[in-house]
Parts: structure tokens; C-alpha cells; sequence
């Protein structure tokens, strides 16, 4: 008989235990970066020796949304927890998880819903089941030591039906969160920061490209740059005038920024020589790391060339 609702007494005739390992598909963790951290609404742990005791405590604190152990010497590693992880950053021998997001309640689910139901020994061995099972798997329920089914884990495909958890003591129905694809170019990058770049500086020589005698200051050849510090925060988009930037061809981006975090996307960068708005092009790649942008740029063709830089994407002032 096939199960219509979900029925305890006929859950624990049905069980199919399996005992194997699957590879995650779903990225539950990513080395090297974690998050701002808010001095008024995460915590932090030391002597924490390992990163699943670090995550199993995320999920035991209410409100925890991410976590990061971090590998430290003097404190045997280091856990930090995360109310509402935002602003991704690099760390040094670090490694961080997101957490699943708790229903209000415990799925109450039909046998259409289930994808099958396997031993575990904590929560987080459920968590890595669902990973394994990609597009498929989208919420769980973890049933704890004092649960009328003490440590199983049922995998769901939906959770359209919510119970009321009272009636269910120590069952654990959440969603599952997997880390977006991220650009490894967001967190590894050179900067351009001279201010004589900005579009709204005047003429000079200066020149991205890394062989030459005038070569600009913040330039080290073909890279991915993010800009920075005084020079502003991107390569415009509106036609950058000609003797601007600290050069004789000014440089501004011929297309519009991804708009979506961790998109990216080819573009143009074209130079004016006064006469011709594009006089001549180079190729870049452009990625959205959320706060930010980040350019694929390679030596210039001509001399003196030079890539602008602005505080906004379009122009806000210019004499």
C-alpha cells in the first residue's frame, strides 16, 4: 500500500536503511572564504578542534544562518557563527557552511514527497544526504534521540504540508542551502587605485601596458583589478572624454555591468581619440561579486592608453 500522508507506525515498517556514502553535489561548505563578521550579532568560539563540531553547533544555535571554522594555533581552531551571513571575504585556512533554513513546524509530507529514508547519527549526516541528491532533494527531516523515530532521516522533494512541531518532539524539518557558484576572481585580484586614472583627472602619460616607459603605477599587465581607494569603484560606461584619465586615450567600458552576483559576462572597453568615440577596442571580462565588480583587462594595443576609472558606473560630473 502506498503511503498517502506521513504515518509513523507505517514509516517504521517501510524503512530502507542505506548505509553508503554519496558525494555531495551541492557545495554544503567552500574553502577560503567566509563573511562580515558583526560584533553585535555573530559569536565566535575557541577550542573548537574540528569543522563539523563547528557546524553541528551552528545548527544547534537558534538564528545561526552560516558558519566558518578557522584553523588557529593558539586557540586548537576557531568557530564563528553567523545570524545573516552577507559580504563574502577571503580567510587563511578557513572553511565555511551555510545552514538550512528551519520550517515553521515539520513536514508532514505524502509518499510522492519522499525520496527515501536512511540511518543517521546527527543532523548533519542528513544535511549531506539531501547535498547528494541535487534538484531533487530540497527539504529534510531529522528525527532526534527523543523522536518516535530516533536518528533517521527522511529526504523530501517539497514541504507543502506543515504540522505543528509540538506534537512532534525533536524532529528537525528544514531547507536545504547549498553555496551559489562563486567566482574565485572575486578574491583574487589586483587594484586600481591611482587617482589619476579617474575620468574626471586630466591628460598625461601614463599607460596601461607593462613593457612600457610610462607604464601607470598600479598597473602589473594582464589580470583580473578591481577598482579601489581614490580611484572609485568602476570602469564607466558613459564615453570617457578624450585627454582624461591621466592619458591621451582614455578608456571607458562599452556595455553594461552583470547585474547578478557572481555573473559574468564579456565586454568592450573602447578609446577615444577625440575624433572617433571608439576609436579603437580591447576585449575584457567583467564579474559581479555582489559589493563590487571585477575586470579582466590585458595590456593596451596603443600607447598612451588607459583604462578610466569613476565612483559610479555613469558619469556624475565632469568640467
Amino acid at each position: 500500500t502506498m503511503l498517502r500522508t506521513f504515518n509513523v507506525a507505517i514509516c517504521l515498517s517501510l524503512l530502507s536503511l542505506c548505509v553508503g556514502q554519496d558525494v555531495p553535489s551541492c557545495p554544503l561548505t567552500m574553502k577560503g572564504v567566509t563573511w562580515h563578521f558583526n560584533n553585535d550579532t555573530d559569536y565566535s568560539m575557541v577550542s573548537v578542534p574540528n569543522k563539523n563540531l563547528c557546524y553541528e553547533q551552528c545548527l544547534k544555535t537558534e538564528g545561526c544562518r552560516g558558519a566558518t571554522w578557522q584553523l588557529n594555533d593558539i586557540a586548537q581552531g576557531v568557530c564563528f557563527l553567523f545570524n545573516n551571513p552577507k559580504d563574502l571575504r577571503m580567510c587563511h585556512y578557513c572553511e565555511s557552511a551555510i545552514a538550512p533554513i528551519p520550517v515553521d513546524g515539520v513536514c508532514n509530507s505524502s509518499d510522492d514527497d519522499i525520496i527515501d529514508m536512511y540511518d543517521a547519527n546527527n543532523e548533519l549526516e542528513c544535511i549531506k544526504r539531501c547535498a547528494s541528491k541535487p534538484g531533487e532533494c530540497q527539504f529534510y527531516s531529522y528525527f532526534g534521540e527523543g523522536s518516535v523515530l530516533p536518528n533517521k532521516c527522511m529526504l523530501l522533494k517539497t514541504c507543502a504540508d506543515v504540522t505543528n512541531a509540538e506534537g512532534c518532539p525533536d524532529i528537525h524539518s528544514k531547507q536545504i542551502q547549498c553555496f551559489p557558484p562563486i567566482q574565485k576572481e572575486c578574491f583574487n585580484y589586483k587594484e586600481l587605485s591611482d587617482v589619476s586614472r579617474r575620468e574626471d583627472a586630466g591628460a598625461g602619460n601614463f599607460c596601461d601596458k607593462e613593457d612600457s616607459e610610462s607604464v601607470s603605477p598600479d598597473w602589473v599587465g594582464k589580470s583580473w583589478y578591481r577598482v579601489t581607494g581614490k580611484a572609485g569603484n568602476f570602469i564607466p560606461v558613459i564615453q570617457a572624454y578624450y585627454q582624461r584619465c591621466g592619458t591621451e586615450y582614455s578608456g571607458y567600458l562599452n556595455d553594461s555591468h552583470p547585474e547578478n552576483q557572481w555573473e559574468n559576462k564579456n565586454a568592450t572597453v573602447c578609446f577615444t581619440d577625440g575624433e572617433n568615440p571608439c576609436a579603437f577596442e580591447k576585449d575584457i571580462e567583467v564579474t559581479n561579486c555582489g559589493t563590487y565588480h571585477v575586470y579582466l583587462l590585458d595590456d593596451v594595443d596603443k600607447c598612451n592608453s588607459r583604462y578610466c576609472t569613476s565612483e559610479t558606473i555613469s558619469r556624475s560630473h565632469l568640467n
